[in-house]
């Protein structure tokens, strides 16, 4: 809903004009679409063309001292005199011709082949590998690292092409390796390069010192937003969210691991989960958090109604569950927590109750065995009204989240953007295909809808029927419920307003806690939001506790 809170207020004098600036500026967008490659190194840069020898040496050298220095600071001095040279003799490694066994061996060096490198992964089964300091973190906000022995580097390896199939719930573009190596020198024999993951390797053993491993936490992440093409695209999952159905799924962060609690975030209207990302990255700094949670983030076309991209939630989940539970014990899946921004917090605020007939009531007056609709229509009506509540998560945490609709989804301005919506002309539910049209029928109470009411804009008016069945509904039993909220720094709760969701639609009666912080509808970027929700996420591992 963010573009709610920015748009031009003056958009209803010159509706003419407005739609055509919007589909000129489409059409732009549109015209830049496009996956990013990742870079190419071809040559080795500059200042690492000195002989390999020189920097080899300089390498092992600080590397014997490191390993028996008497003191922090001398210690400290040898790991950056190593750390250098090590910087230098990766650029011959990455970078030219061959595969990276050859480059390591004209560098009169192996390469350690008894671990992988994450996922089953070995280093030439990746498509690049650069330097974490190489990697802007612009977008993230500051970069957290550790400092210690060894150069952290991120690899990356590109999912399938489009059209093909992916491995289970891999992003779309590819997967980030958070890495870091070490050029290890074996007592008569050639030196030998080692990856580790510092999520694994906290200390490396060099001579009789046990040193801390060097690590970059936020370059990972910040190199998946880059090369993301999803992210980059939230105004056309708005206005076409036809050409994005197949990229409606859940995603894994990092390589699946069962031993770890599932946190998933759902992004919200005009948007996608690079709404996170630096969420993200401040969770990611903590090592508590590394150590208990796996991240999954959940993307759609944010155009569509939000009943249907709420019942392709939970088919994902539905998915999801049988997957983890397919890969062995997953102790810790029912322990998940679910966060919802705007629009995903209604998402995630249906799929947590059972709505029984009361939605389908709602907008219809017929039983639903009554309407003169084809099979499919049926089904799909069902699957949207007619549900049981997800089994998984134990927690859900609302970040701005409309449980009655936002006012502006009914501004002149939104009227008009309404309009501009290109919706599917066919959606897919569990395999069940329908028409808008047919599901058209579902409306029996008054005028037939127009097609607003199928768009996400149109879902979010509070006059949407399913608002007040929704907030009569109990959550499933046991569920805890936190509400993060903003008031834009003016401290005017209970008539406050975070510029698109006003309190009295955020607010949620029996909520185990509810936290006001200075921020507009962008909460996710908030540090108190970020504070607030470490707080949540600790208390939930100390009350979950086996």
């Amino acid at each position: 809903m963010a573009f709610l809170e920015f748009w031009p207020l003056r958009v209803h004098k010159a509706p003419v004009m407005f739609r055509l600036t919007a589909v000129l500026a489409l059409a732009l967008i549109l015209s830049q679409c496009g996956t990013p490659s990742p870079p190419r190194c071809l040559h080795p840069p500059r200042e690492s063309r000195e002989t390999v020898r020189h920097h080899l040496e300089t390498a092992r050298q600080a590397w014997q001292r490191a390993g028996s220095a008497e003191t922090e600071t001398a210690r400290t001095q040898a790991a950056a005199d190593y750390n250098q040279a090590l910087a230098r003799l990766f650029e011959h490694l990455r970078c030219g011709s061959g595969s990276f066994h050859e480059r390591a061996a004209r560098l009169g060096t192996t390469i350690d082949t008894t671990r992988t490198l994450g996922a089953g992964l070995q280093l030439d089964d990746l498509d690049a590998l650069l330097p974490s300091s190489s990697i802007s973190t612009k977008g993230i906000g500051k970069r957290h690292t550790v400092s210690g022995i060894g150069l952290p580097i991120v690899g990356w390896k590109k999912t399938a092409e489009k059209g093909d199939l992916r491995w289970d719930f891999a992003p779309p573009t590819g997967i980030p390796l958070n890495l870091t190596t070490v050029l290890h020198f074996p007592p008569g024999k050639a030196p030998q390069w080692v990856f580790h993951h510092p999520a694994h390797v906290q200390s490396l053993s060099v001579g009789k010192r046990e040193l801390s491993l060097a690590a970059d936490w936020s370059a990972p992440s910040a190199f998946y937003w880059q090369m993301s093409n999803l992210d980059d695209l939230d105004l056309q999952k708005v206005l076409l969210p036809s050409r994005f159905g197949e990229e409606t799924a859940l995603h894994i962060a990092t390589p699946y691991k069962p031993q770890l609690v599932p946190l998933v975030f759902i992004h919200g209207l005009y948007s996608s989960p690079g709404t996170y990302k630096r969420l993200y990255n401040e969770l990611n700094r903590e090592p508590w958090f590394r150590e208990n949670y796996q991240v999954w983030f959940f993307s759609y076309p944010t155009g569509n109604n939000w009943m249907y991209s709420a019942a392709r939630f939970r088919e994902e989940m539905a998915r999801a569950t049988k997957f983890v539970h397919s890969q062995g014990p997953a102790p810790n899946w029912n322990r998940m927590v679910l966060v919802g921004h705007s629009m995903g917090g209604v998402i995630a605020h249906a799929s947590l109750k059972r709505p029984e007939h009361k939605f389908y009531d709602a907008f219809a007056t017929l039983p639903l065995d009554e309407l003169k609709v084809n099979r499919q229509t049926h089904e799909a009506i069902r699957l949207m009204t007619e549900y049981e509540p997800l089994e998984a998560p134990s927690r859900v945490i609302f970040l701005a989240a409309p449980h009655r609709g936002s006012p502006l989804a009914d501004r002149m301005f939104s009227s008009v953007f309404v309009r501009l919506i290109r919706l599917p002309k066919q959606l897919t539910i569990d395999f069940v295909d329908f028409t808008l049209n047919d599901f058209a029928g579902l409306t029996m109470k008054g005028p037939k809808p127009t097609k607003g009411w199928f768009t996400s804009i149109g879902s979010l008016s509070p006059n949407y029927p399913t608002y007040k069945v929704l907030d009569q509904l109990p959550f499933r039993p046991g569920l805890k419920r936190h509400s993060i909220i903003g008031d834009r720094g003016r401290g005017d709760t209970p008539d406050s307003s975070d510029g698109v969701v006003p309190y009295w639609s955020s607010h949620l009666s029996g909520a185990d806690s509810e936290t006001i912080v200075s921020a507009n509808h962008s909460i996710t970027i908030c540090p108190e939001c970020a504070a607030e929700l470490k707080r949540i996420l600790q208390l939930h591992l100390k009350e979950t506790r086996n």
